[in-house]
């Protein structure tokens, strides 16, 4: 895997991983649906590999990112107590960008507006390779999930979260 050749366009995800010498490819397609499945389709890659970002509430008007693979779904009353919280939501649309910078649908998890702290679902990184949002739609970040466990560090908490999607109530 390469990294991002310099003078090519750019996201805040994309600078990191460059300036820290992380190994990366770059995968880019034509967007449409802005999913986790148009992804896999797209990359040719298995629905587990594919890695939402989320942007959850906590009830002290908190934010935090959780990541989970595209074939589960955040379970929010397992993530509460990963939280010492009561009770956890996700973010309201208009609220993702704002505390991001990224648009629902291509959050990353990595160069976002603020520092904020990040749960990943421990099956994420059972995997070999991951894709996650670069920061803009059609555009995914193909990498060992390692290294986004060494990059995000002790923001970074690695808990089981997530639990098989249901056709009515995918997160």
């Amino acid at each position: 895997m390469k990294g991002q050749k310099k003078g090519s366009s750019s996201t805040p995800a994309l600078k990191i991983l460059t300036e820290r010498q992380v190994p990366f490819r770059l995968a880019t397609f034509p967007s449409q649906e802005k999913n986790a499945e148009e992804v896999s389709r797209s990359l040719n890659m298995p629905l587990c590999q594919v890695v939402k970002t989320l942007l959850v509430k906590t009830s002290a008007d908190e934010f935090v990112l959780v990541l989970c693979p595209g074939d589960r779904q955040v379970d929010l009353r397992t993530l509460a107590p990963v939280l010492k919280e009561k009770r956890v939501d996700l973010a309201a649309k208009d609220e993702v960008y704002k505390v991001t910078g990224y648009f629902i649908g291509g959050v990353s998890p990595l160069g976002t507006r603020r520092d904020l702290p990040l749960i990943v679902d421990s099956s994420v990184l059972e995997q070999d390779q991951i894709s996650i949002s670069a920061g803009r739609w059609g555009c995914q970040i193909l990498l060992d999930p390692r290294f986004l466990q060494e990059i995000l560090g002790p923001r970074l908490t690695v808990a089981s979260v997530t639990r098989g999607k249901e056709p009515s109530t995918e997160v």
